[in-house]
């Protein structure tokens, strides 16, 4: 069965585990839509919770410009 995009609008109650099911139900092609449109709606959410674990860090570009130039140097002299 083939996916058509409507913008009809349906309010109706299910419970998780009904949801779960009728998304077990689907073909591949229209769970690959679903996680696609998933991704979609939660990227703002994951990029946030993600900024929020990374640490600062407090090294400036010189010292990482520094650091890459010491180690071509240790791989060239070899």
């Amino acid at each position: 069965m083939d996916t058509i995009a409507a913008n009809n609008k349906y309010n109706i109650e299910l419970s998780f585990n009904e949801i779960l099911k009728l998304i077990k139900s689907l073909s591949i092609d229209d769970k690959i839509l679903l996680e696609q449109e998933l991704e979609r709606e939660t990227l703002i959410l994951r990029s946030e919770r993600l900024s929020e674990r990374i640490k600062e860090s407090k090294i400036t570009m010189d010292e990482i410009v520094n650091e890459v130039k010491a180690v071509r140097r240790s791989r060239y002299e070899k």
